[in-house]
């Protein structure tokens, strides 16, 4: 990045650090949803789901753009109204942990 100015690279910065904040907390949270067993599980699997989330989000959008259905910034909308629609859901659904003792394990129901 040479000649730029301090303060695009201040700016630049930010917004990286901004989004690895926002990666930091989604990976909390989703191990936070599990047992002492299962954290390191999921702290390292929500992840890969999401990366691997782009795939039917692409093909979604390539075949809303097809001739004869939306434009590519229609496709983007309906995208992301799914995806942000989608995300609300999530949080709005997801059990409160705070002052919930977290320390606990998953059983496994056998049958006898």
């Amino acid at each position: 990045m040479k000649g730029v100015s301090s303060k695009a690279m201040y700016t630049l910065i930010f917004f990286m650090g901004i989004g690895m904040g926002y990666w930091t907390v989604f990976v909390t949270i989703a191990a936070e949803g599990f047992g002492t067993n299962l954290r390191a599980t999921a702290a390292t699997t929500v992840p890969s789901f999401a990366r691997g989330f782009l795939v039917p989000i692409t093909a979604i959008f390539t075949g809303l753009t097809k001739p004869n259905m939306l434009s590519p910034n229609g496709s983007a909308l309906i995208l992301t109204i799914l995806c942000y629609g989608g995300a609300y859901l999530a949080l709005w659904r997801m059990e409160e942990t705070y002052g919930k003792d977290l320390d606990y394990l998953e059983i496994q129901l056998t049958e006898s």
